[in-house]
């Protein structure tokens, strides 16, 4: 839910750094990466699904609004749902599948890296799948990969182990930053208390009206504006 971006550009920025060479390097974006993208897409919602999953994002977004601290529980299926249809999740589409279980999030992904300013990778694309946990909370992220499949080629669980330190710092330096840069999204993080996946669903608890959030400008751009789960991007 949101820093997806982010997610992806990190795991290829430590792959090259720790390629050490050039030629390394290049090797690991021809072994790891692909010139083109890959169709990922969710299962079609029935309309009970799409009503389920768009109440859920705006009992969030009105407790954002009001200041409430409340919690909202999202299935894969809601999060799923909402790629599908939300306006919100229209960067998402076709691009992302969430499935979760045993507080695990496996995501199936085919990514553009043109956000990486590198000639060479800019027009290739991240295709895989990743399977981790992680907690949001002081406003910062923890990670632990607990598998990662990208091109058909998978990585060991022991080097995962080893990116775990590095992966989290350079996550949260480039989420620090996508936030300096995006109001939306830094309207959105700033109102998150904590955010997990725990069992089977994607649990997230606002910080209500005794935090530190950002107020809105006036009461009615409160009241019109919407506050949306939007990934930030670097």
């Amino acid at each position: 839910m949101g820093c997806t971006s982010i997610f992806v550009i990190a795991l290829v920025a430590l792959a090259l750094l720790l390629g050490g060479t050039w030629w390394l390097g290049e090797k690991l974006l021809d072994n790891y990466t692909s010139s083109e993208s890959i169709a990922v897409q969710v299962p079609t919602p029935t309309e009970a699904e799409v009503s389920a999953a768009t109440a859920k994002l705006s009992t969030l977004q009105q407790a954002m609004r009001d200041r409430q601290s409340i919690t909202v529980e999202l299935t894969a299926a809601d999060v799923n749902t909402l790629i599908a249809r939300a306006p919100e999740f229209e960067q998402m589409r076709g691009k992302f599948r969430v499935a979760m279980a045993d507080s695990i999030m496996t995501l199936d992904m085919s990514v553009p890296l043109s956000s990486i300013e590198i000639p060479k990778i800019r027009h290739r694309w991240l295709n895989g799948t990743a399977r981790f946990g992680f907690l949001f909370s002081e406003d910062a992220f923890v990670f632990n990969l607990r598998s990662l499949n990208v091109n058909g080629r998978d990585l060991s669980l022991k080097f995962l182990h080893s990116l775990d330190s590095s992966f989290n710092s350079s996550f949260n330096q480039g989420f620090e930053k996508s936030l300096r840069e995006n109001e939306r999204s830094r309207e959105f993080w700033g109102n998150v208390k904590a955010m997990e996946v725990t069992a089977d669903k994607l649990v997230i608890t606002t910080k209500g009206a005794d935090s530190t959030a950002p107020a809105p400008a006036d009461d009615e751009a409160s009241d019109e504006a919407e506050i949306t789960p939007t990934p930030p991007t670097l």
